[in-house]
């Protein structure tokens, strides 16, 4: 008798596996390059921080309420402020605006650019407000405790991993197929429990919907229009105002108290711009600051690469039960029944 052993966990029912699972690692380390992460985890966590504080339910409210009073001390100007004081000086309205725009050019060019100042700011406020809850869930990308820096960093590992255990498989599937079934449910698992695809997806609209107002001309003439403005409300407060109250025989407060009495909103306005104008240019500044973050990373979708993490997990999961089924297969021994020596024809006959 014979017998012959058949390693059913060996051969190319085992090295399938191995090669997926190094595929998908091979996929993951791709995705973290090709989508050039190392640089927008960095840009979107930077880009989140800078606008964290602009972003807040009170700062948006404290934005409009700023941006009211500028449109309603330009409405007041023009219907009440410049008529009574034409009529003051014994001008005509045409004749006290030429006499503003002489004297006083800064407050002129405010005056005139308010129409078009007021709403591009309401419409900017406005579209931060809108994006609020969007925001909220793509700055808690990952978790509202860690970095978006750390994504690209796992992503990496993953792959690494992922092409390391492949090769460890290509030798050792069972114990392999182990692993990759606790790794695949990993990859899997967490972005589920971390609710990264409705983040991702959030941030992704995010994005859509900056991109018409976020750029270089937007914030160009932002920042002229808050130049205008703010050199409007000094030349009035410290040039305008004090000559009117000379050519009325008024002090400069009792000249306060009568804009305060007759024309209040552009009392209120004169008031909180050493505030609201701070408050103005800091939101462009943020704008400014992180533009170059916005273009790094608005080429870049990012629930793609997330389900590409866990469509990854789920093959890596497969995997691994396909190499550790056939990998735990007892050897089979086949014995063979020793077959009689055939003699030569003709030996033993007369």
């Amino acid at each position: 008798m014979a017998s012959t052993t058949n390693r059913s966990g060996t051969g190319w029912a085992t090295r399938i596996p191995a090669v997926i699972v190094m595929l998908v690692g091979v996929v993951l380390i791709g995705t973290t390059i090709v989508n050039n992460l190392f640089q927008v985890g960095p840009a979107f966590e930077d880009l989140t921080d800078g606008f964290r504080p602009a972003m807040t339910a009170q700062a948006i409210e404290t934005a409009r309420a700023d941006v009211a009073a500028l449109g309603a001390a330009g409405q007041e100007f023009q219907s009440t402020v410049a008529p009574a004081m034409a009529e003051q000086l014994g001008m005509t309205p045409e004749e006290f605006q030429a006499f503003v725009g002489e004297q006083f050019p800064q407050v002129a060019d405010g005056m005139a650019a308010l129409p078009q100042v007021v709403p591009t700011f309401t419409g900017l406020i406005g579209t931060l407000d809108a994006q609020r809850d969007l925001f909220a869930s793509a700055d808690a990308i990952p978790t509202s405790s860690l970095p978006a820096t750390t994504i690209p960093w796992a992503l990496l590992i993953a792959g690494i991993l992922s092409l390391g255990l492949g090769i460890f498989m290509w030798f050792v599937p069972r114990t392999g197929g182990i692993i990759a079934i606790v790794l695949g449910a990993a990859l899997v698992a967490v972005p589920f429990a971390l609710s990264l695809p409705t983040k991702a997806a959030d941030a992704d609209q995010l994005n859509a919907n900056l991109q018409p107002v976020y750029t270089q001309q937007l914030i160009g003439q932002a920042t002229v229009a808050l130049q205008t403005v703010s050199a409007m409300g000094t030349e009035m407060t410290d040039t305008m105002l004090p000559a009117l109250a000379d050519q009325l025989g008024m002090t400069p407060d009792q000249l306060q108290a009568f804009m305060g009495q007759n024309f209040p909103a552009t009392a209120a306005a004169l008031q909180s711009m050493p505030a609201s104008m701070p408050r103005f240019q800091g939101l462009v500044g943020t704008f400014q600051a992180n533009l170059d973050n916005y273009d790094t990373m608005k080429s870049v979708s990012f629930e793609p690469i997330i389900w590409t993490v866990i469509v990854g997990g789920a093959v890596m999961l497969v995997m691994g039960i396909w190499a550790f089924a056939v990998g735990r297969r007892p050897e089979v021994t086949v014995i063979e029944e020793a077959k009689p020596a055939r003699e030569p024809v003709g030996i033993g006959t007369t």
